[in-house]
């Protein structure tokens, strides 16, 4: 494990640009995190050395913290190809980002339950990075736990990977689920934070209930939490009966429901991504097809900028896209329920 930290501090040595800080906002972690692991106080858990692993993997190949464009580091005598690679992405202010941003604030100013909910794809963990990294959360503690299958349905492995979050000491097992809280507990208490947990749609309820006991236990002293999913999350805490699910519900004090990117927003991003030779007909075949996620429209942006760069977009061309892309077959002659839109739809 001490050589994924070496091998950080190498990489922030031969990039004076990159700040610990910086590099800590790409994580899960809260700052404080990487600069206790960096300065030997205190040792990587499993979950920390994968995700530096993570993001100095990214780091080197250029997907984050870029050094420039079209630059590419060989060591002395190599005469490999130099590949193209995948460029960083601008970070666009859509509306997603702007209620984001704005809900996360709101949650660690008042130390509230917050549920953020949107379709897949459509941009809340970029938002939630964007936030950490150069929207108001910057500089505030804040940590990210990715809801997977086993914290889903485990309470106690959710409240490990908690503690190992935050840097809470416990005794781990799961004839020691109840110590493991209350040390969470106390640790957030006496550091206060604002706790993102994402992908929680597939929460159960017991580990809704301990998020919720969480929450209880620790407001009063400043840890804000916040849930993001996908809107069926919103609608089992909203009409179900389980006792559980329905403490958690009540406890909610900001709710924030997504619909993903507008035709307006989808328009200016394409005009920033220079696609700008699209016919009225083909823009709103697209706008279906992508649904509002942002990740399915940057999908099918990159391939028709490779496929077609410069050249007229037309229905035929989208349902090219679609059927190599998603295994969509969305034909030539679309019926259209709307007449045709004015400006605010066209991208040309």
């Amino acid at each position: 494990m001490n050589d994924i930290v070496e091998r950080v501090k190498g990489f922030l040595a031969e990039r004076p640009d990159v700040a610990p800080d910086r590099f800590a906002a790409r994580t899960k972690f809260a700052p404080s995190t990487l600069r206790h692991v960096l300065d030997g106080m205190r040792a990587p858990s499993e979950e920390v050395t994968a995700e530096l692993e993570r993001v100095l993997r990214l780091a080197k190949a250029g997907e984050v913290f870029p050094a420039g464009a079209g630059t590419v580091a060989l060591s002395e005598g190599q005469a490999r190809p130099i590949l193209p690679m995948r460029r960083p992405r601008d970070i666009f202010a859509t509306e997603t980002l702007r209620k984001v941003g704005q809900g996360l604030t709101y949650c660690a100013e008042n130390a509230a339950l917050g549920v953020i909910t949107a379709t897949y794809g459509a941009g809340k963990t970029e938002a939630v990075r964007h936030w950490r990294e150069h929207g108001e959360g910057r500089g505030r503690e804040s940590f990210v736990l990715e809801l997977d299958e086993f914290t889903c349905a485990n309470a106690v492995d959710f409240v490990e990977r908690l503690a190992d979050l935050v840097g809470a000491e416990y005794k781990g097992g799961c004839h020691n689920g109840g110590r493991t809280l209350r040390a969470l507990c106390a640790h957030l208490v006496k550091n206060p934070c604002l706790l993102l947990l994402d992908q929680c749609e597939g929460m159960r309820a017991r580990v809704a209930q301990i998020a919720r006991q969480i929450h209880d236990r620790t407001h009063d002293a400043g840890v804000g939490m916040v849930l993001l999913a996908a809107p069926v999350l919103m609608e089992r805490l909203q009409a179900s009966r389980i006792s559980d699910l329905a403490a958690l519900s009540s406890r909610v004090g900001m709710w924030v429901q997504l619909r993903g990117l507008s035709e307006s927003e989808m328009a200016a991003i394409l005009k920033a991504e220079r696609i700008t030779t699209v016919d009225e007909a083909a823009f709103r075949t697209w706008y279906r097809a992508v649904g509002g996620s942002m990740r399915r429209l940057m999908a099918s942006v990159d391939l028709i900028q490779a496929k077609h760069a410069g050249k007229q977009i037309t229905e035929r061309t989208l349902a090219g896209v679609a059927a190599y892309l998603w295994g969509l077959n969305i034909g030539v002659a679309v019926e259209h329920a709307e007449p045709a839109r004015s400006e605010q739809a066209r991208v040309a």
